[in-house]
């Protein structure tokens, strides 16, 4: 097997320690500074600091603004919309991770 045949991994690393600027977060993912403050007053994403050019985020927050565009796109949802359908999604993965926790030691 050639290295052109071998498979390629992608792995994302996220972690909760805030290290991206407002800026750098609208870079990364496309929105305006305007749209990213709307979805911090809404709560779905929660900076670190005082005011806008004190807040770090997170790469946690940062995956989860990619979902919010794409449930925005997919779905049309509002940014309300998107709050409550992000805080649902995140209680399904918490359950999941507990039902198979709790499989494990079955």
């Amino acid at each position: 097997m050639s290295d052109k045949d071998e498979p390629v991994l992608s792995v994302d690393l996220v972690s909760d320690i805030p290290e991206l600027t407002l800026g750098d977060l609208s870079g990364a993912c496309g929105l305006t500074v305007e749209r990213l403050n709307a979805y911090v007053a809404e709560g779905i994403i929660e900076p670190q600091g005082s005011s806008p050019g004190e807040w770090r985020f997170s790469q946690i927050s940062l995956v989860r603004v990619r979902r919010a565009r794409r449930l925005e796109r997919d779905l049309g949802l509002n940014i309300a919309g998107l709050a409550l359908a992000l805080d649902l999604m995140a209680e399904i993965e918490s359950l999941k991770s507990r039902l198979a926790r709790f499989e494990a030691d079955i």
